[in-house]
């Protein structure tokens, strides 16, 4: 004869609330779509120009233009990632790249 396997433990009912807690947060955060990761990276580009002390908007746009070509495989990755709530804004008003990346994206 062999051995009964043994039950396993019920599931704690304490999880329960915690895993709709976490599935609310998730389902409230917005999608991050192509436009967004865009703007993310051009905005991240034209502060970087701007602490290094260039100020030519033509110079900040062929370096946007020339950093898209090249992050095309993230940029890719980007889309669909959570942005927190108020990213947008937060991006949009950012004063450093430090910024945008420990407040705005966290």
């Amino acid at each position: 004869m062999t051995d009964p396997q043994p039950t396993p433990p019920p599931r704690s009912p304490r999880l329960a609330p915690l895993g709709l807690a976490l599935l609310l947060l998730t389902c409230r955060s917005e999608r991050a779509g192509a436009d967004d990761c865009a703007v993310i990276l051009d905005r991240i580009v034209a502060l970087e120009l701007a602490e290094q002390g260039y100020s030519d908007p033509v110079l900040t746009r062929r370096k946007q233009q020339e950093f898209a070509r090249r992050f095309v495989p993230e940029l890719q990755r980007c889309e669909g990632l959570s942005l927190p709530p108020g990213a947008r804004d937060c991006i949009a008003r950012a004063t450093s790249t430090e910024e945008i990346s420990h407040v705005c994206l966290r």
